[in-house]
């Protein structure tokens, strides 16, 4: 079957062209918190003011590299740039303990120099050019390791699990793991530390689905949502409960059906990503997939876990549920960076294993089966008219 490109996408995918997070304007997309402000003055952000944190509120990003090209004014200029941030910063302390901060200091010591992730794992160099030169610096967020590589020389790797030097001042950051991916920032230092920057950017650096990949699944899941929403919206209770036969689901059972199913097979899905089953020698094709998926031709038994018990007292939760977890699985797919072609599980209907892209695309097919069911419950003869 054809599935119908719906989605518009903001901005490129590419593992070739970096996303650009500044746009040499303004500060759209971006938040400050704390003291001071950055400014945009010829076509660069300038720090200028007291401690602050402007952070990138679109996304989160891990399995990346994250490019800031910068200078700095003085040979004291002090700044960073925060990675790994869990949630919206909304101070400017918050980057300090529960981020990592890439130093930008030419006059720091190994542990709180340019590309140290400070104090906490030492830069090997100091690599970053004289004042009023510019600057390119690489974070590469690889899982939990971040390597930071300054105008062309890797200076530093860090791995979170390996020892690291005791907390010794109150301003240095508390010690303990961070997340894989999280939100990312700048530093405004302090009033006479001036950093400029032209450039914040990332760089798709793991192997991921590509753009037109990405497009489909996020189109199908839409267009999917939409018609499950179309087809229970407006029912009353006695349509919602009628059942055809004594052994038929009704339209709540249904719903509930795909609710459960989707939170079992997008589980299912991920454990593909860290316990893969091996390489299938024969695989089957996307479309293949879906037109098993969802062919109603051949009846299947739903296992124990997907089957519907009434566990929501109204169709209005139940329907809320849905949107919830369709919605969360859809931020997933729009920000992993995952190689979802390469890890593999078992998928019931189909004789050998499928890549978790393949299992993930079976939800929405598994929508359109029973979007079919709903169809025929409506067509039955004794199916109330309200």
């Amino acid at each position: 079957m054809k599935i119908a490109l719906l989605l518009v996408v903001p901005f490129s995918l590419n593992a070739v062209e970096p996303l650009q997070l500044f746009n040499g304007k303004d500060l759209i997309n971006w938040e400050m918190v704390g003291h001071g402000r950055f400014v945009v003055e010829d076509g660069m952000l300038k720090t200028e003011g007291g401690m602050g944190l402007l952070y990138y509120t679109k996304q989160k990003f891990g399995n990346q590299t994250v490019r800031v090209v910068f200078k700095a004014a003085s040979a004291r200029a002090n700044s960073g740039v925060y990675i790994r941030m869990p949630e919206p910063a909304p101070d400017a302390w918050y980057g300090v303990h529960n981020g990592f901060e890439v130093q930008i200091d030419s006059a720091g010591d190994e542990w709180h120099r340019t590309g140290a992730i400070y104090s906490l794992s030492r830069s090997t160099q100091l690599a970053q050019d004289p004042q009023g030169e510019w600057n390119t610096m690489d974070i590469e967020l690889a899982g939990p390791i971040t390597r930071v590589t300054l105008n062309g020389k890797l200076v530093n790797e860090f791995d979170p699990s390996k020892p690291v030097p005791g907390r010794k001042q109150h301003y240095e950051p508390t010690r303990g793991p961070r997340p894989d991916y999280g939100y990312i920032g700048i530093q405004n230092h302090d009033a006479n530390s001036i950093v400029y920057f032209k450039e914040v950017s990332v760089i798709d650096s793991a192997k991921t689905i590509d753009k037109g990949e990405r497009d489909r699944i996020m189109s199908y899941f839409h267009s999917t949502r939409k018609r499950v929403l179309d087809q229970v919206d407006g029912l009353s209770d006695t349509q919602w409960n009628f059942k055809p036969a004594a052994d038929k689901w009704s339209v709540a059972e249904v719903t509930e059906h795909l609710v459960l199913a989707e939170r079992n097979m997008f589980v299912s899905a991920m454990a593909g990503l860290t316990n893969s089953l091996a390489n299938p020698v024969a695989s089957i094709k996307d479309e293949e997939l879906v037109a098993v998926t969802n062919d109603r031709s051949k009846p299947r038994q739903a296992p124990e876990t997907f089957k519907p018990s009434g566990r929501w007292a109204t169709s209005e939760a139940l329907v809320a549920e849905f949107k919830t977890r369709r919605d969360s699985n859809l931020k997933w797919l729009w920000e992993t960076r995952e190689d979802l072609r390469n890890s593999f599980v078992k998928y019931g209907p189909v004789p050998t294993p499928v890549d978790v892209y393949q299992m993930l695309l079976a939800i929405p097919a598994h929508n359109e089966r029973h979007l079919q069911q709903i169809e025929e419950i409506k067509a039955s003869p004794n199916y109330p008219k309200r």
